[in-house]
């Protein structure tokens, strides 16, 4: 399998041009190795590839940054690679399956660095594969940086496995897009990861637990076979989605005469219920729909792209559902919440005749009044913010749920995964065209 390690390097300066040649698409990389220095402040290098005989075979994205821009903007950037990474680690097509992300800050103050890194959540990261962060002492003269001859920024390099430079783009999109070239490229057949959840029972649905689950082809043929954990949970990695698929588990003690049993994602969310053969065994048939359901990448769709295709709807009504994390307990409003409201506010500045209702939602876990109480602030907080930006009061709605619509199985007194609380976890955007 063809593995393309990523490493992203942010940059961020305004207006700066590098007074050696600029690196061209098609041109072999200056260094095979670029100098910089990782967390514990030793001297290290970045591989690149070489396209010697025997070099692992993988593509480099490089991308840099710098403190000189708020760390706001950092932190979304970071989030929007992440974002498109994750949709190819182990999930995309033969050939994406391993990606390594690095990013290298171009600073000369190394505490400012530490402070990035930490504010800006860049250690604790949501991508799934490999992460590293480096430093780059010489800031934006330093080696490492002028080896690509940067002259705008962001900017995206992408290397392919001769070590030469493939593409460079300032847009995130047609980074993506890169990708999903490289897929089609490299890869003859696609492949996902396919995870979830056993469920038994009706009006009260418990996991089935310590119960071996089977992957199945149409020829009937087991591909895969997983045991599910404490939460019913299961996964199979790396699966050719090309294939028809099933989900199958035999009877035991647990299920032998008439539970139904549910598949579920890992998170709650109900996909369908397993039939009985006549074989004795329980089986569900994956459609296409319901392997994207089950594959564990994120809604491509941001908040800004519902919003432009309800634009163009006739639809007066449009409700998306995002995270806004918070502090445990708390409802002030994060670095990441506040990425995801700026595009809200977008939303409202160019559509100054739509109103909207901030609706926040809690989990089960503490008691009602408690839950109500902290929604109502959440909500109250979203709402400041947008007022805080410009955006009339009048236009606002703030509404707090608690743990009124709970939309899996994790009422009060229900064990559940973490998962499984973070769906009911949510804020609501409901926009209100005249």
């Amino acid at each position: 399998m063809r593995k393309i390690a990523v490493i992203v390097c942010l940059f961020f300066v305004c207006n700066v041009v590098f007074a050696q040649k600029k690196l061209r698409v098609g041109e072999k990389i200056p260094f095979a190795k670029v100098e910089v220095y990782n967390k514990d402040n030793q001297k290290t290098s970045i591989d690149l590839p070489t396209g010697k005989p025997g070099s692992p075979d993988r593509f480099v994205l490089v991308l840099f940054f710098t403190t000189q821009q708020p760390l706001k903007q950092i932190v979304d950037i970071n989030q929007r690679i992440e974002f498109i990474l994750n949709r190819f680690q182990n999930n995309a097509c033969k050939g994406a399956s391993e990606i390594e992300y690095v990013t290298v800050c171009a600073e000369e103050d190394d505490a400012k660095w530490q402070t990035y890194l930490k504010d800006g959540n860049l250690v604790n990261s949501k991508f799934k594969g490999k992460k590293t962060n480096y430093l780059a002492k010489g800031g934006i003269q330093d080696k490492a940086v002028q080896v690509f001859g940067a002259d705008k920024f962001p900017s995206f390099f992408v290397v392919n496995p001769k070590g030469r430079l493939w593409m460079e783009t300032d847009s995130a999109k047609v980074l993506e897009r890169a990708f999903v070239n490289i897929c089609r490229t490299n890869a003859a057949y696609s492949t996902a990861d396919i995870s979830g959840k056993l469920l038994i029972g009706e009006a009260v649905k418990k996991p089935l637990t310590d119960h071996n689950v089977y992957l199945v082809n149409q020829l009937q043929d087991t591909l895969k076979t997983a045991k599910t954990d404490g939460y019913g949970d299961f996964l199979f990695t790396k699966i050719d989605t090309t294939q028809t698929l099933s989900i199958r588990i035999e009877q035991n003690d647990k299920i032998k005469g008439g539970p139904k049993v549910y598949l579920a994602k890992q998170n709650g969310e109900m996909v369908g219920e397993l039939t009985k053969s006549s074989k004795g065994f329980f089986e569900y048939k994956l459609l296409k729909a319901d392997v994207v359901t089950l594959a564990p990448i994120e809604e491509e769709d941001d908040i800004t792209m519902k919003y432009k295709k309800f634009d163009k709807s006739g639809e007066k009504t449009l409700s998306v559902t995002e995270n806004i994390y918070y502090e445990s307990g708390k409802f002030n409003i994060t670095f990441e919440g506040e990425l995801i409201l700026d595009q809200v506010i977008t939303i409202l500045e160019a559509n100054p005749g739509v109103k909207l209702e901030v609706i926040s939602h809690t989990d089960s876990r503490g008691d009602d009044a408690s839950n109500l109480a902290l929604s109502e602030k959440r909500s109250k907080a979203v709402v400041d913010y947008l007022a805080s930006k410009g955006i009339d009061n009048s236009r606002l709605t703030p509404t707090g749920k608690g743990e009124a619509q709970i939309k899996n199985r994790c009422l009060n007194g229900v064990e559940c995964s973490d998962k499984e609380h973070e769906l009911n976890r949510r804020t609501e955007f409901n926009f209100l065209k005249n």
